[in-house]
């Protein structure tokens, strides 16, 4: 799932078990997942700043995995609301919890017990370090050697440079500015759903970063 592979890249599950941005921003880059979840499964659209149900009588049909389901039920009992921002904000105060719960239940994430009372930082761990290694790997890849992505794998390069984490992917200076043009590149081919709700959520993450400096 697209969510998946966004936390895994966005937490760093095989080392330290803390996320690599600060928290608000990787809630607002999986909300924006989840949206490309539905986008994906055509149960949403996206176009510019507006969020739709592309057909009410789905939004109450069960979307096959039940963060996703719950994430469909909300946005199709507020038909009212389609800002995009307004979603991210909504689904951002439980992406995390909701995400990594989801890859705590598949048995690939484990979560840390806190031994002190005042550590409040949730840490995660993977129980599979070439499974949890993969998404990170294989958009790197992808981007270095300029390979065809999948609708998928394009949504998650542009959310991941949305939330300003395409260098923790490549962690080779020499391999980033091959890299940018092929983003820029992939800017233009991913189908504009996509790319209208990676735009969005670059503005949300932008403007949480400013919050989250002051």
């Amino acid at each position: 799932m697209l969510a998946d592979d966004f936390f895994l890249v966005s937490w760093d599950t095989t080392g330290s078990g803390r996320p690599r941005l600060h928290v608000q921003g990787i809630a607002l880059g999986l909300a924006g997942a989840l949206i490309g979840e539905l986008v994906l499964h055509q149960r949403v659209v996206v176009r510019g700043m507006r969020l739709t149900v592309v057909d009410p009588r789905q939004a109450m049909e069960n979307v096959p995995d039940n963060v996703a389901d719950r994430a469909l039920a909300d946005i199709g009992n507020s038909p009212h609301h389609t800002d995009v921002r307004t979603w991210l904000a909504y689904l951002a105060r439980r992406s995390v919890d909701d995400v990594s719960g989801r890859l705590v239940a598949t048995g690939l994430l484990e979560r840390e017990t806190p031994k002190l009372l005042k550590r409040k930082q949730r840490r995660f761990f993977s129980t599979d370090f070439s499974k949890a290694m993969w998404p990170a790997t294989r958009l790197r890849l992808a981007l270095v050697r300029w390979e065809p992505l999948s609708p998928q794998d394009m949504a998650l390069a542009t959310l991941v440079d949305a939330c300003d984490m395409t260098d923790t992917v490549l962690d080779d200076p020499a391999d980033r500015r091959l890299a940018r043009q092929y983003l820029a590149r992939l800017q233009e081919a991913i189908p504009r759903p996509l790319g209208d709700l990676s735009r969005q959520v670059s503005a949300a993450v932008g403007d949480a970063v400013l919050t989250y400096r002051t």
